[in-house]
């Protein structure tokens, strides 16, 4: 999982790098949650990484896609 997260990383960083203002938002986003998650993957995210994870899990489960007292990262 957490080479996953680092590809991810590099490749929106690149995006930013080669894109336009359109481009560096959509990047700016998926960046934010995938920095967000490496430090909760890490055991050292802020609060505000953590309420992030945690309402992203709560979605999945609504949706049926997580179970119940799970999560989708462990």
């Amino acid at each position: 999982m957490k080479d996953f997260v680092e590809n991810k990383i590099n490749a929106y960083a690149k995006k930013i790098i080669d894109g336009g203002e359109r481009r560096d938002d959509h990047a700016m986003g998926e960046l934010s949650f995938y920095m967000a998650f490496r430090r909760v993957l890490g055991g050292n995210a802020t609060l505000q990484d953590v309420g992030m994870v945690d309402a992203i899990n709560d979605v999945l489960q609504e949706r049926g896609l997580v179970a119940k007292g799970k999560t989708f990262y462990k």
